[in-house]
C-alpha cells in the first residue's frame, strides 16, 4: 500500500532532470495536497491556477469542497470565487524559501486572499495576514537534503518502507 507522501516524493523523482524546475511538480504537488485535504473537516482542495481575482495569478488555490460544490462545474461563478483557505506559491526545488517570504508577489497574495502556503516542494511554510501584516504560521520539511533527486528516491522509498512496518 503507497502512502500520499511516498507517492509524491517518487512523482518528483521521476521528473527530476528533465522538468522545468518550478512548475513540473504541480500535478504531484496537487496529488499530494488533495490526499490531506481529503483528510480534513471541512475537506479541501487543491486547484492548480485559480481565475486571478484581482492580485495575478496563483499557482494554486485552496478551497473547501463544499464552496466548490455550491457552484457547480458550469457555473460562471466558479470562475470568481476566491480560495477561502488561501493560495499556494510554488518556487523551484533548490530555492530558499526565506527569500521569497516577504516578496511583493507574496505579500500581495497575503493582502489579498490572507493566507499563503509557499513551498519549494520539500518544504512548506505557512503565511496569514493579520492586522495589517504578514504572520508566520506552521513550517514542514520533508527532507532537508537539497537538489540531490536520488535523496529523493531514496527518501520516498525509506518513507515507505516506514508505513508499511
Amino acid at each position: 500500500m503507497s502512502h500520499p507522501v511516498a507517492d509524491y516524493l517518487n512523482e518528483l523523482y521521476l521528473i527530476s532532470g528533465v522538468s522545468v524546475p518550478e512548475t513540473s511538480g504541480y500535478p504531484a504537488l496537487s496529488k499530494l495536497l488533495n490526499a490531506v485535504g481529503d483528510s480534513l473537516k471541512p475537506k479541501i482542495t487543491a486547484v492548480i491556477h485559480p481565475s486571478n481575482n484581482g492580485a495575478g495569478i496563483p499557482d494554486g488555490g485552496l478551497f473547501s469542497a463544499k464552496e466548490l460544490k455550491k457552484h457547480g462545474p458550469d457555473s460562471p461563478a466558479l470562475f470568481q470565487l476566491k480560495p477561502e483557505r488561501g493560495v499556494i506559491e510554488v518556487k523551484a526545488l533548490d530555492a530558499d524559501l526565506s527569500s521569497f517570504e516577504s516578496s511583493p508577489q507574496v505579500r500581495n497574495y497575503l493582502e489579498h486572499y490572507g493566507q499563503i502556503l509557499l513551498t519549494n516542494y520539500r518544504s512548506f511554510a505557512l503565511w496569514s495576514w493579520r492586522g495589517g501584516k504578514a504572520v508566520p504560521g506552521e513550517r514542514y520539511s520533508i527532507t532537508r537534503v537539497p537538489r540531490n533527486p536520488e535523496i529523493m528516491r531514496l527518501g520516498a522509498i525509506r518513507f515507505s518502507n516506514e508505513i508499511a512496518t
